[in-house]
């Protein structure tokens, strides 16, 4: 009976440090999308500076709040304004976490990434046209126009601009 008793209680006590675990996994992402969210929205506003004080030091180094300017406007005339939040998802690649937050815009819907360093700070920033899970596949492979990824502000020190509008044809 007792070797019975050890089992159950070891089991249950690893069951409660799973939930517990799962738990303050899921208050760590909540806290993180919180962060980009933020960070989205000082950018919604045009504050530039403010978005700015959220990056850590190598992005800091490598942007400036013109450069996030630049970006955010690049995304705006592209896709319109910001409409609403969507669903987030929260992935940690090589120690970073990564907020995929789908933003619907008002010509469509858009992936903003944020990375967030361990002390939460902003590590990086990009943007991709919104794909659905399983056409994300096959559009990867053939994208349309404008469907690369924009590169992010730490890729660059300026955006590329729109592209121009087709001429009319006569």
């Amino acid at each position: 009976m007792k070797a019975v008793s050890t089992i159950t209680r070891t089991l249950l006590i690893a069951g409660v440090l799973a939930l517990v675990a799962t738990g303050a996994m899921a208050q760590v992402n909540d806290l993180a999308v919180g962060k980009a969210k933020e960070f989205i929205g000082l950018l919604q506003k045009g504050d530039f500076n403010g978005a700015y004080g959220k990056v850590d030091s190598n992005l800091g180094f490598k942007a400036s709040p013109d450069t996030f300017k630049a970006y955010w406007q690049n995304l705006i005339n592209k896709a319109g304004n910001l409409v609403e939040y969507k669903e987030a998802t929260v992935e940690n690649k090589d120690g970073v976490m990564v907020v995929t937050q789908v933003v619907k815009f008002e010509k469509g819907h858009v992936d903003l990434k944020v990375a967030l360093d361990n002390s939460l700070k902003v590590s990086g920033f990009q943007y991709t046209n919104h794909k659905a899970s399983e056409a994300h596949a096959s559009a990867s492979a053939q994208p349309s126009a404008g469907g690369a990824p924009a590169a992010s502000p730490q890729a660059q020190a300026q955006p590329k601009p729109a592209a121009a509008p087709p001429s009319p044809s006569t």
